[in-house]
């Protein structure tokens, strides 16, 4: 990210990529999403899950469970290092859908919001110059929305508000400035924080719009349940990096071998070598009092594996 996109992140809560899929991409992840059959209550394309809101809005995956080239959004090369700079290079995918919409889908109530603070992946944090992002979301836009049509709304700043917003604004009874419209087009990604409060307004196009929700988190989080794992299709082939984004969540865990119990961890820092973790279990200082001067040694010890971290 850029000094303008990290500011506009942390002023916003979100970030609008144009043009992060080319129009080949478009064209291709359209194709392989035609011929649905939601609108007639049918399932053509076979989706396990399928969450109809209403019979103008559905929402089908999951995602890393259908075809190329739709999953290939979960590791798409221009957003990828967005994440890695917001959720720490070991983030996870979390889960994802395609979300249908067709002309009367009405609006999606406003919700989320930096509080109340529900539950920890809601979270968004600046520490030394660096954004926590906690749960984000791609929406990786397949189709036009521009102001007047519709699409994606949500209320700039609330990813660090102090209050909950009013139920009548949740529930668009008022509307006002503080809601705003996102105008995309096709090939765009919207990059936003699930803390801030966001929905949909109402979708009054003459055609279907069509939206690729990404879900990720840092490595230790887990926000869905159950996890998405490579076996969940386990004739398909992966990539390296759509492993590594569809491990399952952790931050610390213990193999053992013929030497005892080591600890492994996820990576978190970048060094010459690459992304690690700072690992102070190896580490521990004799503090012992020094009888003549009466301080300690602070000699620096280093432990066997299998010490209990300090």
């Amino acid at each position: 990210m850029n000094e303008e996109e990290k500011y506009l992140f942390d002023l916003r809560g979100y970030l609008v990529l144009p043009d992060a899929l080319d129009p080949q991409e478009v064209a291709d992840v359209n194709t392989a999403l035609d011929h649905h059959g939601v609108w007639e209550g049918e399932n053509k394309l076979g989706y396990p899950l399928l969450k109809r809101y209403n019979p103008y809005l559905v929402n089908a995956g999951p995602l890393h469970t259908t075809a190329r080239p739709v999953r290939n959004l979960i590791s798409h090369p221009a957003v990828l290092p967005y994440l890695e700079e917001l959720l720490g290079p070991d983030l996870r995918y979390d889960e994802g859908q395609v979300l249908y919409a067709r002309q009367g889908a009405g609006a999606l109530i406003l919700h989320n919001g930096n509080t109340p603070w529900e539950y920890p992946p809601l979270t968004y944090q600046v520490r030394d110059g660096r954004i926590y992002g906690g749960h984000l979301i791609a929406a990786f836009c397949l189709t036009d929305a521009l102001a007047d049509q519709g699409g994606f709304a949500v209320v700039p700043g609330s990813h660090k508000s102090n209050f909950p917003p009013p139920e009548d604004f949740q529930t668009w009874e008022k509307v006002g400035d503080w809601v705003s419209r996102v105008p995309v087009k096709a090939g765009t990604v919207v990059l936003f924080a699930d803390t801030a409060t966001h929905g949909s307004w109402p979708w009054v196009a003459d055609f279907e719009r069509r939206v690729v929700f990404c879900r990720y988190t840092a490595g230790m989080v887990q926000h869905s349940s159950p996890a998405p794992v490579p076996s969940d299709l386990p004739d398909a082939e992966w990539t390296p990096v759509e492993r590594r984004l569809l491990r399952p969540p952790y931050a610390w865990h213990f193999q053992h071998d013929e030497t005892g119990y080591a600890e492994k961890s996820r990576t978190s820092v970048r060094t010459e070598e690459g992304w690690v973790m700072d690992d102070h279990s190896g580490q521990i200082f004799d503090l012992t009092e020094d009888k003549d001067t009466g301080t300690g040694t602070g000699t620096d010890k280093r432990t066997d594996a299998g010490s209990e971290r300090g």
